[in-house]
């Protein structure tokens, strides 16, 4: 492929661009362009056409668009953690408008691929749909769960070469990640949990609301996604009296191991919420209705005879609505663990382990645990017990019984879990973007450009893309 095919389509957010820009002009693809939704930054800024597009549909009482269907509209607002909390007509008008401007975007610079995070908001998810719509793929940067390494995922979803990884590279990444000590590098380390984090936390976020509410007057941007964000009107963010989850964790939890036989206690490692990997890499819809479908699911295995350990994630302290944990915690048999035991522990207490998309639900398959899992990048039908509905939910214990622990022995169980994780990850440091500075580019930076660029010309050569 020359290079004047080689063109690349970057949507950069608050705080990367710079570092989206040095990537883009060192991965070796020739011609890249950085979009962003911030005024005056990338190579081009959307705001202002999004703005001109806005003004015109919400003249219109009932504005439609053929780029994207009624069915989308619904998809795209249903999805995104902001848009779903807005006033429907608003919600519809930015989603079109967003659509005009990106698709012109797309028309302009006809890139090969397109470029970013994972998709957390619509503004990314209408991009990708656009650029679905013309046979572009759309490709999300992400660290691999393999430290030292990215990935490449389509919402979701690996993006793997056919090779297997050398089978030395494979044994000693088993060591390292199936290692019951192993913690992921994006999950922090440990803390206390106090009242006066809490309020140091939400603090912070109601002073961060503020801020950004008056950058966004001063912007002249008050429908930016970056802004509306950390707004507190919004449905699902805290308030002061969600203090009471300190409340709600039982510190003699372990007190009520002794009733329940390991194999029937099952761990709830609850996930960040809302976050793209339950939004937009979970596929059926009635499934990112999270906080009912977890509900739904512990009171399945409470009334099938189960001690349920809830473990909340330590990055949603501060964030978590206590109604959650009071509707979990009323049910028979569901303990709320405090907020710093370790997952690791629990899951050495445990046989069985449920989550969405989380990380855990790896871990206690490397584990040799049985692990319930909606479909993610990581799982298989061999290795976990895979739910794609909602109708599935009340079965999942009944699947949990008659689920064999392995179908092969542990240690192949690891290999293959890793081999498939390897072949969607590639060496580059994702967290070199922390921190960036464009007049003295981190040699990690680079590294990973070189990599991205190898590792696109790779999947193009296999047909992957």
């Amino acid at each position: 492929m020359s290079g004047t095919d080689k063109r690349v389509l970057i949507f950069g957010i608050h705080r990367t661009v710079p570092w989206w820009q040095y990537l883009g002009r060192n991965m070796g693809w020739g011609e890249s362009t950085v979009v962003t939704d911030l005024r005056g930054e990338g190579d081009v800024s959307i705001v202002d056409d999004f703005y001109t597009e806005l003004k015109i549909l919400r003249r219109d009482p009932s504005p439609t668009s053929p780029l994207l269907s009624s069915a989308e509209i619904a998809d795209v607002i249903g999805r995104c953690r902001t848009l779903r909390w807005l006033d429907r007509k608003l919600a519809v008008a930015m989603t079109l408008a967003m659509a005009a401007v990106l698709d012109r975007v797309l028309g302009q610079v006809r890139p090969r691929v397109v470029l970013s995070f994972p998709i957390d908001r619509y503004v990314k998810d209408v991009l990708e749909r656009l650029a679905h719509k013309r046979g572009v793929p759309y490709l999300e940067l992400t660290a691999s769960v393999v430290p030292g390494m990215s990935m490449l995922l389509r919402r979701g979803s690996l993006v793997r070469l056919a090779q297997e990884p050398p089978a030395e590279l494979t044994r000693l990444k088993v060591q390292e990640i199936g290692n019951a000590s192993f913690v992921p590098s994006y999950v922090p380390r440990a803390s206390k949990y106090t009242r006066a984090k809490f309020l140091r936390t939400h603090g912070y976020l109601r002073a961060r609301g503020l801020a950004l509410r008056a950058i966004s007057i001063v912007q002249r941007d008050p429908l930016n996604l970056h802004y509306l964000d950390a707004q507190p009107f919004l449905g699902h963010k805290c308030g002061w009296k969600d203090i009471r989850v300190l409340a709600l964790c039982d510190e003699r939890w372990r007190d009520k191991l002794a009733g329940f036989a390991p194999e029937k206690r099952v761990l709830f490692g609850l996930q960040l919420f809302p976050e793209a990997s339950i939004d937009y890499w979970i596929r059926n819809f009635e499934l990112i209705q999270h906080e009912s479908l977890v509900v739904e699911a512990a009171t399945a295995f409470s009334k099938a005879g189960y001690l349920v350990l809830v473990k909340d994630h330590p990055l949603q302290f501060g964030f978590r609505q206590a109604s959650l944990l009071e509707r979990l915690r009323a049910l028979p048999n569901v303990v709320i663990v405090p907020y710093d035991v370790p997952g690791n522990e629990l899951l050495s207490l445990v046989g069985t382990n449920f989550t969405c998309t989380g990380t855990l639900g790896l871990q206690a398959a490397l584990a040799g645990l049985k692990s319930v899992v909606t479909e993610s990048y990581y799982s298989n039908d061999e290795d976990f017990i895979v739910f794609r509905s909602r109708a599935e939910v009340d079965s999942l214990p009944a699947r949990v019984v008659q689920t064999r622990q392995c179908d092969v022995t542990l240690a192949e169980r690891q290999r293959r879990l890793i081999s498939n994780l390897l072949r969607g990850s590639f060496d580059g440091d994702f967290f070199s973007f922390k921190r960036f500075d464009e007049r003295a580019p981190a040699a990690s930076a680079l590294s990973l450009a070189k990599a991205l660029g190898r590792r696109l010309d790779d999947l193009i050569e296999q047909g992957e893309l």
